[in-house]
């Protein structure tokens, strides 16, 4: 499946998300400046997210195969010098998914999984548009007659 790994994180409120905070310098003179940052995309969080150490439930290294870190070696230099979409196999999105879920937080794992996983996520919205359908409730009845 071809994924965007363009995409821009934003904020509830849909403002982008720069890679760091601005960050205002001041030279020898006087003068201020401020260094904004780069948008903070879904490129970004997977190649540090696949060539970062796991850490165990001990906090120690995971141990890890050299076959397995050469693996997400070649699958972050793919998604690094991929212009655009990037086509990857069901096996590939799902170590993705497997470690943005890990590692990052409710707000880039929520958009992460929406683009790694679009189906899912068009089924979700499908399902909450729907309205649920009216159920027939019991009258309860009384012990009088009338």
């Amino acid at each position: 499946m071809k994924i965007d790994f363009n995409y821009q994180f934003k904020t509830l409120d849909e403002k982008v998300i720069p890679e760091r905070p601005d960050e205002e310098t001041e030279d020898e003179k006087g003068n201020k400046t401020t260094k904004k940052y780069p948008p903070w995309t879904l490129r970004n969080i997977s190649e540090n997210i696949l060539l970062a150490q796991e850490i165990d439930g001990t906090g120690k290294p995971k141990e890890m195969s050299g076959k397995e870190k050469c693996e997400r070696y070649d699958l972050a230099m793919r998604i690094h010098k991929g212009k655009g979409l990037v086509d990857l196999q069901s096996e590939e999105i799902s170590l993705l998914k497997k470690l943005i879920g890990r590692g990052y937080s409710t707000l880039i794992v929520g958009q992460a999984f929406g683009i790694l996983d679009p189906h899912a996520a068009a089924e979700k919205e499908i399902k909450s548009k729907e309205e649920p359908e009216p159920q027939d409730i019991p009258e309860e009845k009384s012990g009088k007659d009338n």
